[in-house]
């Protein structure tokens, strides 16, 4: 009686492995060094062990010296969700690399996702920086970009969107916005931001002033503040990146790599 009731829990711990392991492979191990910018990323999965999903982050360097930081979500638990954020990150990885505007790559990908089972109803959010005091952001049924200011103020960027994947909305312009060196800027799933009982607004300021309190921390320290705070109460998996822009290049100032660590990648 005591054996048949250990063999559930020792299957659902095995699957759940099995889980992690995907999603280890299909999530970025380490993130690529990029110009003027310290850049830390992470991922926490839902407390319900078999509950993981699929929620993604990527960084590409491209040649042109743009950098362009990727959030996304895949609706749903479960292996399925799983592969389906794997195909995603990879399209919008290619994507990233080939598009002169966030805003293009998006529309790219919601054709994608009408053709991918699984794929429609996911969220994402691409961000565009290329080193002057200007950085360009469109999202597709995604929470907004927080901006946390040096001088003190907290922002979000890009409210109210398109539409998540998969509804064959047509190209609109990106969101553009300033920023200053040393600057943050916090990219995000709606898990981080999600409870019951609780309004985004609420959410998103809370994780303004947690940021705004590890201000002078790394970016890595800062994303490990975050989901630490975050994890307690998680209602569903989270991903988080946080960058901060280093200096702007100039036509004499060569730009400098730094080193991007990813924190609990899972």
């Amino acid at each position: 009686m005591i054996v048949d009731d250990l063999v559930p829990a020792a299957v659902a711990a095995m699957e759940a492995e099995r889980l992690r392991e995907l999603q280890r492979l299909l999530l970025p191990t380490s993130l690529p060094p990029v110009g003027c910018t310290e850049v830390a990323a992470g991922y926490r999965s839902h407390n319900d062990a078999l509950r993981l999903g699929g929620d993604w982050y990527d960084l590409v360097d491209r040649p042109d010296d743009q950098v362009v930081a990727i959030i996304g979500d895949v609706v749903g638990h479960g292996l399925e969700q799983i592969g389906v954020m794997g195909q995603l990150r990879a399209a919008t990885n290619a994507l990233g690399r080939s598009c002169a505007e966030p805003n293009e790559a998006l529309t790219h990908l919601d054709g994608f996702a009408r053709d991918f089972p699984g794929a429609s109803m996911a969220s994402v959010i691409i961000l565009m920086l290329d080193g002057t005091t200007t950085g360009r952001v469109a999202g597709a049924g995604h929470p907004p970009l927080l901006l946390v200011r040096g001088e003190g103020g907290i922002e979000t960027i890009g409210e109210g969107m398109r539409p998540a994947l998969g509804f064959g909305v047509d190209l609109v312009e990106p969101v553009r916005f300033t920023y200053a060196v040393d600057d943050l800027l916090v990219l995000f799933t709606d898990g981080l931001i999600e409870r019951r009982g609780q309004s985004w607004d609420d959410r998103i300021e809370r994780v303004g002033h947690l940021v705004r309190e590890h201000f002078d921390a790394s970016c890595a320290d800062i994303v490990r503040a975050v989901l630490d705070d975050a994890t307690a109460d998680s209602e569903d998996d989270i991903a988080l990146m946080v960058m901060r822009p280093r200096n702007h290049r100039a036509p004499d100032h060569f730009m400098r790599r730094l080193d991007t660590p990813v924190v609990d990648a899972v």
